[in-house]
C-alpha cells in the first residue's frame, strides 16, 4: 500500500519538483499510520498459554481443548481470529479454546513437541487430554496450498482449503 501510493504521488507531483517532497513525506506518514492502526486493530493479541505446563493443565481439565498456534505478525492469523471467535461462541462451555503465540519461548516449546512449524496451526485434544487432530498449513503459504488435517499418529486424514468455523466445530465435536 505504501509503495504504490508513493509512486503515484511521485508521478503526480514530479512536475512540481522539490516542492513535492513535503507532500510525498506526508503521504508516506499517513500510509504508515493507517497501516499501523489496521495492524493494531486486527492482531490476535496476547496468548492464553505461555508454557507447556500451562497447556497440560488445560488438556487435563476434563473437556476437549482447541489450541491455536499463531503469530501477531501473521496476516492469516489475523483473518482466522474471527473464525475462532465464532467457533468459541458456538461451542460455549463444551470446549476450551486457547491460544499460543508461536514466536515466544513457550510457543516454541509447544510447537516443537507437536512438530508445528507455521502459523496458524491448530491442535485438538479430547476430554482425556489426548491429541486427536492437528491442523497445519501445507506449506508456509496456506492461502495457496491449504491445510492438512492429521490424526494422532501424524497420518493425513483430510485436506482443507481454508479454516472455517464449521471445520473447527466438526473436529472439536468429534473429539468430545
Amino acid at each position: 500500500m505504501v509503495v504504490p501510493t508513493l509512486l503515484a504521488a511521485l508521478l503526480t507531483l514530479a512536475p512540481v519538483g522539490g516542492a513535492a517532497v513535503p507532500a510525498i513525506a506526508a503521504t508516506a506518514v499517513i500510509d504508515l499510520v493507517v497501516l499501523g492502526g489496521i495492524w493494531l486493530a486486527m492482531r490476535p493479541g496476547a496468548p492464553d498459554v505461555r508454557s507447556a505446563a500451562e497447556l497440560d493443565r488445560f488438556r487435563h481439565a476434563g473437556r476437549p481443548v482447541l489450541v491455536e498456534l499463531y503469530s501477531n505478525f501473521c496476516l492469516i492469523c489475523m483473518a482466522t481470529r474471527q473464525v475462532l471467535k465464532a467457533a468459541a461462541t458456538n461451542l460455549g462451555a463444551d470446549c476450551q479454546i486457547i491460544r499460543v503465540e508461536l514466536p515466544t519461548a513457550g510457543g516454541r516449546e509447544i510447537a516443537g513437541a507437536y512438530r508445528i512449524l507455521y502459523t496458524p496451526s491448530f491442535l485438538v485434544f479430547d476430554a482425556h487430554g489426548d491429541l486427536v487432530r492437528t491442523i497445519i498449513p501445507d506449506t508456509i503459504t496456506p492461502l495457496a496450498n491449504g491445510y492438512r488435517v492429521l490424526d494422532e499418529t501424524g497420518a493425513l486424514v483430510s485436506r482443507l482449503h481454508r479454516i472455517s468455523e464449521e471445520d473447527l466445530l466438526r473436529l472439536v465435536r468429534r473429539a468430545a
